[in-house]
C-alpha cells in the first residue's frame, strides 16, 4: 500500500504557511504532512502540519512544545507521559500520541483523504521550550519508519520520494 507516491521535494528554499506563520523549508528537505491526535481514529478536523522526513533522526517523531500547542491545539500535559529520552545531555519527555501521515496525489504535493496511521508505541518526543538541540521543524524519524516496516524510495532524478508498506 502506498503512503506517499512520488512526493516532490525541491532543491531551493521556499515558504509555506502553518497556522498563520510563514515557515521556511530548506532545499532538499522532504516535507510530509502529518496530524497528531489523542485517539486511534483520525479526527477529520485535526490540523495538518509539516514534518521533515529525516532518516538521520533516530526516534519516531519529534516536535517542539510550542509547535504542538500552536499547530495542533494539544497541550503536552494532556498526553500520557511515557518517560524521557536524553538528547544532547538534555531530557526530552516522551508523550503518547497517535500520528498520521497524509497521503499525496501521485507526483504532486496535493493531499488526499484517508491518512496512514503510523504506530509510535514508544511515543513522540516533545521538546520543552529552551531545550538545546530542539529541531526547527518537527521530524519524522527512521525508527518510526522501520518499526512500521515502511519502504522509502528517493528518486534523485525526479526529486521525489515514495513511501509504502
Amino acid at each position: 500500500m502506498h503512503v506517499l507516491r512520488q512526493l516532490p521535494f525541491r532543491d531551493a528554499p521556499y515558504t509555506i504557511e502553518v497556522a498563520g506563520e510563514q515557515i521556511i523549508i530548506r532545499g532538499y528537505q522532504i516535507v510530509v504532512w502529518v496530524s497528531l491526535g489523542v485517539r486511534d481514529v483520525p479526527d477529520k478536523d485535526a490540523p495538518r502540519f509539516p514534518a521533515v522526513l529525516d532518516t538521520g533522526h533516530s526516534h519516531n517523531f519529534s516536535i517542539r512544545e510550542n509547535q504542538l500547542l500552536l499547530w495542533t491545539g494539544i497541550r503536552p500535559d494532556t498526553l500520557q507521559s511515557l518517560g524521557t529520552i536524553v538528547v544532547n545531555r538534555e531530557e526530552v519527555p516522551l508523550r503518547a500520541a497517535h500520528l498520521w501521515i497524509h497521503r499525496n496525489r501521485p507526483g504532486t504535493a496535493e493531499l488526499l483523504a484517508r491518512p496512514f496511521h503510523l504506530e509510535v508505541l514508544q511515543g513522540v518526543a516533545v521538546y520543552p521550550s529552551g531545550v538545546a538541540g530542539a529541531p526547527r521543524l518537527p521530524l519524522l524519524g527512521l525508527r518510526g519508519l522501520v518499526r512500521n516496516k515502511l519502504r522509502v524510495t528517493i528518486d534523485g532524478d525526479k526529486m521525489s520520494v515514495s513511501l509504502r508498506t
